[in-house]
């Protein structure tokens, strides 16, 4: 899976809550190049590692974090991307920060741990991780030992959380 198919899987994982309190998952078929930038850049063999400062945009989407790592298959495809320190992904309507982000291509998911806090507008869910099945659109929010998953929602009909 090429980094541009992978911010789009991104998209994906930020864009499920819906004004009605109800998941939904809005696709991004983005056409856009991929720009990555950082205070370095190291290839070697199929690792490519961006560090300091590092951003990835794609059209709307910006992914920031401290480190990029890139696991890269013979045919030149991504096998594992990782963002860690402190991962901030918007596309300018949702919002998802945690310290660490894990795309698998083997298990097709994206996985965001410790802290993690998801927003679309008002709506916010924290959690201590959430995976994202990137095939089917499943998310699953699981929380950090001795909490519970958090979750605040407008109506719409209320400025008021239901």
């Amino acid at each position: 899976m090429t980094l541009k198919k992978w911010m789009s899987a991104a998209l994906f994982a930020v864009s499920f809550l819906a004004a009605n309190a109800q998941a939904q998952l809005i696709a991004n078929d983005s056409n856009e190049p991929v720009d990555i930038t950082g205070d370095t850049a190291e290839f070697q063999d199929n690792v490519a590692v961006w560090t300091g400062n590092v951003r990835v945009v794609q059209g709307e989407a910006i992914l920031t974090t401290e480190r990029l790592e890139a696991q890269i298959s013979e045919d030149g495809n991504f096998e594992t991307i990782t963002a860690i320190g402190l991962v901030r992904y918007s596309n300018g309507k949702e919002a998802i920060t945690g310290e660490r982000a894990v795309f698998d291509d083997a298990s097709r998911t994206i996985t965001i741990t410790e802290n993690v806090i998801v927003t679309q507008g008002k709506q916010v869910m924290s959690a201590g991780k959430i995976v994202y099945w990137v095939d089917t659109g499943k998310v699953l929010f699981t929380p950090e030992a001795g909490k519970r998953i958090r979750g605040l929602f407008f109506t719409g009909e209320t400025e008021k959380p239901i």
